[in-house]
């Protein structure tokens, strides 16, 4: 009883953490319920019991936290540190409004939280959890998208796509993905176990349908498809059949698609004029203009807090976050060369440490460097630390290791799911 007591506490608690995780009520542009300082309440609550666990287990630490917390001192001195110092020595910003504007990097500790609650249930539960998160995200999507929700933006500059809500779209690309592997796969990628085809590939055909209709990014959409060919290979024929069946009526009836809301003015002028606007173009363009004029040297970034950031330098719309590695070359100049191997470097290896079996987690991972371009890889950790709670519960859990041959059993062996990890 007290086991299966801690069990449904701990689902219900994880539960709520994963809303903050996926930033389901995170302040936003494009999310129409959106609540102020919500994403700060949850990076100190991380924090804060990051500082408590590593206080009371610093004499016994396990080997997935230790790798954990290597990965997350590196990401704090480098992605956070060093561009509030760089910004110092280059703009005289004080360090402080350096090390604020780069907080997003913190969400690397989310993974001590997440993955200390979800060692408290099982495969199953976690997966599910993720999954209703990220249906719980969709509705909501899908409430604002039919105005059946009050909108709490203050102003909507998107135009060209009026209704667009990115309600916790982490837990809805999340939940594709896992419904996704399942549907095609048959089987869990954190215990092995098998796992329904047809109702999982139900739910990625919603995912799927709630990003194009609802979200209208168009990075996500390329983000799933290229997940959808790296994950499933030679199984893609089915699901792809299956989902040719499902879309065939709105591809002979296309008045359906915009009696469904379907924004078809959008997708077409993208496919005239391109995936991006000209204000990526024109941020790029500043970027390499500023690096050539200052000989590549490091620029740090600025905070809107501190003399109204990059605008009175660069203009309105100059922000790092929004061109991906072009951001992370501005911020650390020709130390990028270093930095950006590095870090990739250190993902993998933690990722590998964690578990063997890379096949869920580096298909994510790759998937999302075809919008690096478009998007922070290093600058936005919390999927990061998602995928690394993913691979440390593989180990956990006792999945099968794909490609690595086991050895026999050993007398008085713990059963999978109750291994030890070494210390």
């Amino acid at each position: 009883m007290p086991g299966t007591l801690i069990n449904r506490l701990s689902f219900l608690a994880l539960g709520g953490l994963m809303v903050l995780q996926f930033g389901v009520f995170e302040q936003s542009p494009t999310n129409p319920v959106g609540i102020r300082y919500v994403g700060e309440l949850y990076l100190a609550i991380c924090l804060g019991f990051f500082a408590l666990f590593t206080l009371s287990t610093w004499h016994r630490p396990q080997r997935d936290y230790r790798l954990l917390m290597g990965f997350c001192l590196f990401s704090t001195a480098v992605f956070v540190g060093l561009p509030a110092v760089f910004a110092q020595l280059f703009w005289g910003q004080p360090l402080v409004y350096g090390l604020i504007e780069e907080r997003r990097v913190l969400y690397c500790f989310s993974a001590f939280l997440v993955l200390y609650l979800a060692k408290r249930l099982n495969a199953v539960q976690f997966e599910n959890l993720i999954i209703l998160v990220g249906l719980l995200s969709a509705l909501l999507c899908w409430l604002s998208y039919f105005k059946m929700l009050p909108d709490l933006r203050e102003e909507v500059k998107d135009l060209s796509r009026p209704g667009r809500a990115s309600t916790g779209a982490g837990a809805i690309f999340f939940g594709y993905f896992i419904c996704i592997y399942f549907a095609g796969r048959g089987r869990s990628f954190i215990d092995g176990q098998l796992r329904p085809k047809l109702r999982h590939g139900l739910l990625a055909l919603f995912f799927l349908a709630t990003i194009v209709v609802v979200l209208q990014t168009r990075q996500l959409i390329v983000v799933c498809l290229v997940f959808t060919i790296l994950a499933l290979r030679a199984r893609l024929v089915g699901p792809a059949l299956f989902g040719a069946i499902i879309i065939a009526p709105l591809i002979l009836y296309p008045h359906l698609l915009e009696t469904l809301g379907f924004n078809l003015d959008f997708y077409a002028r993208s496919v005239q004029e391109g995936p991006t606007d000209n204000v990526r173009e024109n941020t790029i363009s500043q970027i390499i203009n500023h690096l050539q004029l200052y000989n590549g040297l490091p620029s740090g970034s600025l905070s809107l807090m501190w003399n109204d950031g990059f605008k009175p330098i660069f203009g309105d719309y100059f922000f790092l976050s929004d061109v991906g590695i072009f951001g992370t070359v501005f911020r650390f100049g020709f130390l990028s060369i270093l930095v950006i191997p590095i870090g990739l470097a250190i993902h993998y290896l933690v990722a590998r440490k964690l578990s063997r079996d890379l096949e869920f987690t580096l298909a994510v991972f790759l998937a999302f460097m075809t919008i690096w371009p478009l998007q922070g890889l290093f600058e936005y950790q919390g999927t990061a630390a998602l995928l690394f709670v993913m691979q440390a519960l593989k180990t956990y859990h006792g999945a099968p290791q794909y490609g690595v041959i086991s050895l026999p059993e050993r007398p008085g062996a713990l059963p999978p799911g109750r291994q030890v990890l070494p210390v």
